[in-house]
């Protein structure tokens, strides 16, 4: 995605990098070309200015310059959508602690099985489990 988003928006600056944790995934972004993008109006043809500058505003990879969901629903391009009184806020912070979990095999299978049932619950077998000992970490 990182490419992808940089293919459009040009090359990270490593004053934009503060924020990425791993080395890994620095050395990943410094070691990508040093290209500049074309414009977003030649990459989107015929699209309205209010979309082009709320992509551009969107694809910012640094998290403290992007702009916020509150921001962007009010943005120009959403003129005629946005509606403050049907657009509830978060009253409390995200929990992405789950992100730190390390995830063996198993636990992945686990993981995907709970998300398919969760949207086809029709499409699952038994599910494997440790109880039963259906499935074996390689």
């Amino acid at each position: 995605q990182l490419t992808i988003i940089c293919e459009k928006v040009g090359k990270v600056r490593e004053e934009n990098l503060d924020f990425v944790t791993s080395e890994k995934a620095k050395r990943f972004l410094r070691k990508l070309p040093d290209k500049s993008s074309p414009p977003m109006s030649r990459q989107f043809p015929n699209t309205p200015r209010t979309a082009l500058d709320l992509l551009r505003r969107m694809l910012t990879i640094h998290p403290k310059k992007r702009i916020t969901v509150e921001d962007a629903l009010a943005h120009p391009f959403f003129e005629q959508l946005h509606s403050p009184d049907d657009e509830p806020v978060c009253d409390r912070l995200f929990d992405f602690s789950f992100e730190n979990e390390i995830l063996k095999r198993l636990r992945l299978k686990e993981l995907i099985w709970k998300e398919v049932g969760d949207f086809r619950p029709s499409c699952l077998p038994v599910p494997p489990s440790r109880e039963h000992g259906d499935l074996h970490e390689a």
